[in-house]
């Protein structure tokens, strides 16, 4: 079999969208078929260490920024796989709202753990300064079209995971038989995920050899923000990201 360069699939979501269990779908689904291999979160020097000629597929990468305009303001490697044609992505996006709600409800619980700092949340420069970067990046995404990023809503998938596991191995052109899709979909219930992760912990294991770590469930529904920001809270998280809100239907 001749060796080439692989396709990346590049996994993109803000905080809190379920990003994480998108990138472990994925992941098992190119492991389990032979189509590819993981490499966690995004680094410019995994790019280019896991861009040579192989005999895998797909390369599966968890990624915040949007790579084909470049890194943090210099040029990424990321640049050179789109222009090359190699890129996909599967964005993950989520009702703003929920995410602030999800954010800060995971900041609270932290401040409990002496192991991590005792800073307060800091919601106005969350929702002014934070969201407008990471969802325009995230729109980025989506604007490569659906030949390339498949979008995958959390309020949509959440209530069905069998048939999002399906979507994606649609995308990425791999064959899946149900059963298997059924297994791999069984994996990621909430109840499966705290299951998982309970045991990881008691026999002090990590959850995925190349994730430092993988945050946990606050809710696994929709909505919740209803319950836990104030009128003037919703006020200025929607002034800030009403363009954002209304294109994916939010507003």
């Amino acid at each position: 079999m001749k060796e080439s360069k692989p396709t990346w699939v590049f996994i993109a979501g803000t905080y809190r969208t379920a990003s994480t269990t998108c990138y472990e779908i994925t992941r098992d689904i190119v492991i389990e078929t032979g189509s590819g291999i993981p490499t966690g979160y995004h680094q410019e020097r995994r790019l280019r260490d896991f861009d040579v000629p192989c005999h895998h597929h797909y390369v599966v990468s968890k990624v915040f920024e949007y790579l084909p305009a470049g890194f943090r303001g210099h040029a990424s490697h990321g640049q050179v796989i789109y222009k090359e044609g190699r890129l996909k992505a599967i964005a993950t996006i989520r009702d703003p709202r929920d995410i602030i709600t999800s954010m800060r409800e995971r900041h609270r619980r932290q401040l409990e753990d002496p192991r991590h700092q005792r800073q307060p949340f800091d919601y106005e420069h969350r929702v002014t300064v934070d969201f407008p970067k990471w969802l325009g990046q995230l729109e980025d995404w989506v604007k490569l079209g659906p030949e390339l990023c498949l979008v995958s809503r959390y309020e949509v998938w959440t209530k069905d995971l069998l048939t999002e596991v399906e979507r994606i191995a649609k995308f990425l052109d791999i064959d899946l038989e149900p059963i298997h899709a059924r297994r791999i979909a069984n994996r990621y219930t909430t109840d499966a995920i705290m299951e998982r992760k309970q045991k990881k912990r008691k026999a002090k294991q990590k959850e995925d050899p190349w994730l430092p770590s993988i945050p946990g469930i606050l809710y696994g529904t929709s909505g919740n923000y209803r319950e836990h920001l104030s009128r003037e809270e919703l006020d200025l998280l929607i002034e800030h990201n009403r363009g954002w809100m209304k294109r994916f239907g939010y507003l």
